[in-house]
C-alpha cells in the first residue's frame, strides 16, 4: 500500500469513495478541500482504496474528513491511512491534531482511540441528520504519535 498526496484530478476518485458513506461530502466540498487542504489516499496497485482531509492551522490539524471505500472496509485501510498520514502531516510541524466524529460513529471512535486520540467533549447538535441533528464527539491527540 502506498500514501498518495491527492489534487483536483482526483476529484471523481473521491466523490466515489465517498458516495456511500452515510453523510457523503458533496463534489464542492471535496474540489475545495482538494484544493485548499491536504488530501491524502492509501492505493494498492494504483487503486484507490480510501482517502483523507486534513487542515493545518498553524501547529494544529484538523482531520476533516476519512473514507474507506465499501467494498473495501474492515481490511484496516482506515487506520493504514490515519497513521501514515499523521506520519506524513509531521513534515509540517503540528503539535496535534484534533477532529469532530459522530457521537454514533462507535467505530471510528474506537480506531481514535486505539491510535491514542482522547475525547475532549462535545459540540451539540453539531451535525445534521435528516430529521434533527446529532452531537459530535471532539478527540485530539498530541504529535508525533509514538507506535
Amino acid at each position: 500500500m502506498t500514501l498518495l498526496e491527492l489534487n483536483r484530478a482526483h476529484l471523481q476518485d473521491c466523490i466515489a469513495i465517498d458516495a456511500d458513506s452515510p453523510h457523503p461530502w458533496g463534489e464542492s466540498h471535496w474540489a475545495r478541500s482538494l484544493r485548499d487542504d491536504h488530501c491524502l489516499g492509501l492505493c494498492l496497485d494504483s487503486h484507490l482504496l480510501a482517502v483523507s482531509a486534513y487542515s493545518l492551522v498553524f501547529d494544529e490539524l484538523s482531520l476533516l474528513n476519512i473514507v474507506v471505500a465499501d467494498n473495501q472496509k474492515g481490511r484496516g485501510y482506515g487506520q493504514a491511512l490515519l497513521e501514515q498520514g499523521l506520519e506524513w502531516m509531521q513534515q509540517f510541524g503540528p503539535a496535534r491534531c484534533i477532529l469532530e466524529v459522530r457521537v454514533s460513529n462507535l467505530a471510528a471512535r474506537r480506531l481514535y482511540k486505539r491510535l491514542g486520540f482522547g475525547e475532549d467533549g462535545l459540540r451539540k447538535n453539531y451535525y445534521p441528520l435528516g430529521t434533527g441533528r446529532e452531537d459530535a464527539m471532539l478527540m485530539s491527540v498530541n504529535l508525533p504519535l509514538e507506535y
